[in-house]
């Protein structure tokens, strides 16, 4: 009897020892969730902190690259204007070699609302940094315009942005602004694909400065919105400007078309070639078959 008892002890005691190691068990599972679950918290709100670091310098970068083109676009231009010492052709090798600069110093920015609006729509950029990256560029353009009134001192009738051609009509300048900003978005898409940061900057600010002499007599040569519109506001003076909050916006995303459709071009046809056909609903004819073909293979290819 006095052993059966001992082993109803031992037994009591065995499973007692059991349950506490399985609750120890248990509170250490539980610490390592909380650890765990701690340490993704902790990597969360630092991957967050990085992002939006990231974020702001973006936006500085792309409020100080507007800064310097805009100011030394107007520097240039009032110097032309009020002294004459520079000659058009001066004034537009300025703005590339600024162009250039930036580029080159800063690394890759957009510094005009026409490339981010087109860099949004074709998917690079999101559409929630969209207002955020025009704002910077429209606010270092201001600052630009009112730092080059305090170290210029112009007059009223000095003027430093871009307008059309004295009674000229509209359409001529219109259609510049929108061909050359067509031009520079191949060159930016392409510039944009290769390694070679140097490279890419001497490219775009050559393109911009070279464009900018073809055109600036008749149109002034923007192929920027922020060119036009911070000396616009600062000045007073709205001549025709939405030429130049249309034309360049316009003009780069049928660039950045024209390029995508270079570039996949072969695919396009291969697709075609493959595309099986397909039987005409009633009521669509055949155009719109086709057109609807090269639109998904477009699609597809993209």
């Amino acid at each position: 009897m006095a052993a059966m008892m001992m082993d109803s002890t031992a037994e009591k005691d065995l499973a007692g020892d059991g349950a506490a190691v399985s609750g120890h068990g248990q509170d250490l599972e539980r610490s390592c969730h909380d650890q765990d679950q701690e340490l993704a918290a902790a990597d969360g709100a630092s991957s967050r902190g990085l992002a939006i670091g990231h974020f702001v310098r973006e936006l500085m970068v792309e409020g100080m690259a507007s800064f310097l083109l805009v100011f030394w676009s107007a520097v240039a231009a009032l110097m032309q204007e009020m002294h004459g010492t520079l000659t058009f052709p001066m004034v537009c090798l300025v703005v590339a070699l600024t162009a250039a600069f930036v580029l080159c110093w800063l690394g890759p920015a957009h510094f005009n609302p026409a490339v981010t609006v087109t860099f949004t729509v074709f998917g690079y950029l999101s559409w929630t940094k969209l207002p955020f990256y025009v704002a910077a560029q429209l606010a270092g353009s201001l600052l630009a315009c009112l730092s080059a009134n305090g170290v210029m001192e112009p007059r009223a009738e000095h003027f430093y942005g871009t307008v059309p051609m004295a009674g000229g009509d509209t359409r001529l300048p219109f259609l510049l602004e929108l061909v050359a900003s067509a031009l520079l978005m191949v060159v930016v898409a392409t510039a944009a694909r290769g390694s070679n940061q140097t490279a890419g900057g001497l490219a775009i600010g050559a393109a911009v400065g070279t464009l900018g002499l073809v055109i600036g007599p008749v149109s002034g040569g923007s192929m920027n919105p922020i060119r036009t519109l911070g000396p616009a506001i600062v000045l007073g003076r709205y001549t025709s400007v939405w030429i130049y909050l249309v034309a360049p916006v316009a003009g780069m995303l049928i660039g950045a078309l024209c390029n995508r459709l270079v570039r996949r071009s072969d695919a396009i046809i291969a697709f075609l070639c493959a595309a099986k056909p397909r039987v005409v609903a009633p009521g669509q004819n055949r155009a719109a078959r086709r057109w609807s073909t090269c639109v998904s293979a477009l699609l597809a290819a993209g």
